[in-house]
């Protein structure tokens, strides 16, 4: 998961995962997702993962263009993730993602394409293509507000996204999600069990966890997170327990990103919240706009509404 894995020196990754393995079979896992940055991945760390039961490596490429990583604040070059790539391969990594962004500022039309076609060279068997976002709080966001950068224009990043399905669709990636394709490998299962709100289980600093409407957040910094977990007290900072009214704003804002639509007689079922009387007005404006379109109990974005989708899901939340 996040806070990147392989920054662990080999041995210390090895020693990881004797320790998950004192407590879980991960050969047991219908799926096992390790995150690699370029930089600090090699064909050893891969060949211990996969000795420990994982079964896909999800790498952290962004871009394949020298400015763009410079701006992203990237500590690997173009070359390095193409070598990343190939000694995971050549480790026996069957199951690949990349994670590519879009959307820097100036980005052009043919820079975008030069990034697919680099991104297409590697064969990657799932790739996760990303609008930039300025997150309150990030070294972006305060650069953003002093006007040190200057965000495009939403019709540019809309073109740029159009151009990324556009081009992946082609080349035989499906859309199962407004921002991942899924080619051989199929697509990310601990992703969608995300998006579908199931329960999991955050064990690092900072690191989130989700049981049935209750969701929690880790200590953040190392020191303290050590001391609680060492102690065997609970490393939660923080914990909220969601209304029915939050869980179901949130499970329309995060399904409605699938390109299979939110089933609402699931999500009543589920929380226990007549979801359809409770947005009933709401669906109805959206659908008679072109942004949804509903089979039944099941809700998706049309193409329309895909390119206003935050504004589209995140009317969900608003009541809550």
């Amino acid at each position: 998961g996040g806070g990147t894995p392989t920054l662990l020196h080999a041995d210390r990754l090895r020693g990881l995962f004797d320790v998950i393995a004192s407590h879980t079979d991960l050969r047991a896992c219908g799926e096992v997702t390790m995150e690699a940055n370029p930089e600090s991945v090699s064909r050893e760390k891969a060949e211990i993962a996969l000795a420990a039961g994982v079964t896909r490596m999800s790498v952290g490429v962004q871009s394949f263009t020298a400015a763009t990583l410079k701006f992203l604040d990237r500590a690997h070059t173009a070359e390095r993730s193409r070598e990343a790539v190939a000694e995971l391969r050549a480790a026996g990594v069957e199951n690949l993602s990349i994670d590519l962004m879009f959307g820097t500022p100036g980005q052009t039309l043919d820079a975008l394409q030069s990034d697919l076609r680099s991104a297409l060279e590697l064969r990657p068997d799932h790739i996760s293509y990303y609008n930039l976002v300025y997150e309150p709080g990030t070294k972006l966001r305060h650069a953003l507000d002093r006007g040190d950068v200057i965000r495009n224009d939403d019709e540019v990043d809309r073109s740029l996204f159009l151009a990324v399905r556009e081009a992946l669709v082609a080349a035989g990636y499906e859309p199962y999600e407004i921002s991942n394709f899924a080619g051989p490998g199929g697509p990310c299962r601990h992703n969608d069990h995300y998006w579908l709100q199931g329960d999991y289980v955050g064990v690092g600093p900072g690191a989130s966890s989700h049981r049935a409407g209750v969701r929690s957040t880790n200590l953040k910094t190392i020191e303290a997170w050590a001391q609680a977990a060492v102690s065997g007290g609970p490393p939660a900072a923080s914990a909220e327990t969601l209304t029915p009214l939050q869980r179901v704003g949130e499970a329309m804002w995060l399904g409605l990103r699938r390109a299979a639509g939110v089933d609402l007689v699931e999500i009543e079922k589920r929380v226990g919240y007549e979801i359809r009387q409770r947005f009933a007005s709401l669906l109805d404006e959206q659908e008679q706009s072109g942004w949804i379109e509903r089979a039944g109990d099941v809700v998706r974005l049309t193409a329309a509404g895909m390119l206003v989708a935050d504004s589209v899901s995140g009317a969900y939340l608003q009541p809550a």
